[in-house]
């Protein structure tokens, strides 16, 4: 596995009664095991009996999809099949850690899933960039 972070924003109501918005990264890990493709199946059924998950990556990626925010669902479920980490306990509470309604926070988000698919596709990340 392959130790990264994930950009995350969590929302509270101050004692003032204003909102409070603390982002932040959690650890996870790039799991690019057969089980991956395990929690693909499991999870995204309608998509695996389709294509793999390499194959769903691969099409985004061609069809330019992975940079599109109109996509971001498509790219969540395929990012939460290779991640690993104690605050992802399933995929529910994976999408409840990111906040679409902040466009730059939006656009690091876009960055970081397409460094995970670089380094899923590749296979190392020796060639991958986080830019």
């Amino acid at each position: 596995m392959i130790k990264t972070t994930l950009p995350v924003v969590e929302k509270q109501i101050d004692a003032e009664g204003k909102l409070a918005v603390n982002k932040k990264n959690i650890n996870v890990a790039i799991d690019t095991s057969l089980f991956a493709e395990e929690r693909w199946e499991q999870n995204f059924p309608h998509n695996a009996k389709n294509e793999t998950l390499f194959a769903y990556i691969e099409r985004m990626k061609a069809a330019g999809t992975i940079e599109n925010k109109a996509y971001i669902l498509s790219n969540l479920k395929a990012l939460y099949c290779f991640m690993e980490g104690s605050d992802i306990p399933d995929f529910k509470s994976f999408c409840q850690l990111f906040d679409l309604a902040d466009g730059e926070y939006l656009n690091e988000l876009i960055e970081k899933i397409k460094f995970v698919f670089e380094v899923v596709l590749n296979g190392s990340t020796g060639t991958a960039k986080n830019s």
